[in-house]
């Protein structure tokens, strides 16, 4: 369970955006988490889950994509290929030569894109309620759904919540609001738009890192069978497993998913995938 005292950094980009992590712990094991949509590191993403998380040899790296959290609001850069390089800026600023991400629904994605576009930087992938390599059928219609829903805490709770299983405690709640609120419109935007473009899906089959794939088993956005097709049997040696929850995972069942991340982790240090 998380204990350390948590530090947070800023690394400039080579397009001169300023991209933030919160680094816990020491470990040998650097851990890059990547927050969703709307999401950020250094806010509420990773909190309920580092609870439970056990950082023994671990080094945990929560970064604030371009446009969240405490990282610029730069207009531009939101492709797969600024995404990449911020990954490796942070990475490269804390003097980590390979590592494992953690990637949460839209940063599965990136996540995905990292591990096949870097095999020597990326040793594990931890995919937790994915997007996939292919290009996701989401309208400019369902975007500004979503903008509209997360502008006030009266309406945001309603729209987190048919993402669950269960409604979530209000606490939580509140501050998945703070970090939506914070992020900039243009991110919010151009990050669910990432979604709909650039299929990659042929490039992740020849993907080195082991990969482990959390999967909601109510998840009404990215179905345990969906990711099984679009994510697991497209890259070797990919193992799914669901949990009984909906979407949102870090914050439905953050005690069953460090579990399985520790388990993971205990077998890539092993040598062994899990």
């Amino acid at each position: 369970m998380a204990t350390q005292t948590s530090r947070l950094e800023r690394v400039r980009t080579v397009d001169g955006v300023a991209i933030a992590y919160t680094t816990i712990g020491a470990g040998p094991t650097a851990l890059i988490a990547l927050h969703g949509w709307g999401g950020a590191g250094s806010g509420h993403s990773w909190h309920e889950l580092l609870k439970h998380l056990d950082l023994t040899g671990i080094r945990f790296i929560a970064v604030d994509l371009r446009g969240h959290g405490a990282s610029d609001r730069p207009e531009a850069g939101f492709n797969l290929e600024e995404f990449g390089r911020d990954v490796l800026a942070v990475a490269d600023h804390v003097g980590v030569g390979k590592f494992v991400l953690t990637a949460y629904s839209m940063s599965g994605r990136w996540s995905q894109w990292i591990a096949c576009r870097f095999p020597d930087r990326v040793l594990g992938q931890i995919l937790i309620a994915p997007g996939p390599a292919s290009v996701l059928p989401l309208s400019d219609e369902l975007l500004e759904g979503w903008m509209r829903a997360t502008r006030t805490r009266e309406s945001f709770g309603p729209w987190v919540n048919q993402f669950t299983s269960e409604p979530l405690a209000d606490d939580i709640v509140d501050a998945y609001f703070n970090d939506v609120s914070s992020a900039s419109d243009r991110a919010k935007r151009e990050t669910f738009r990432m979604l709909c473009r650039d299929d990659f899906s042929d490039s992740v089959k020849a993907t080195a890192a082991a990969t482990l794939v959390l999967a909601g088993a109510h998840d009404p956005i990215l179905s345990p069978e969906f990711l099984r097709q679009e994510i697991v049997a497209r890259i070797p040696g990919a193992r799914l497993v669901p949990i009984d929850c909906g979407h949102e995972i870090p914050v439905e069942r953050p005690a069953q998913a460090a579990a399985l991340m520790e388990a993971f982790l205990a077998g890539l240090v092993a040598g062994v995938r899990v």
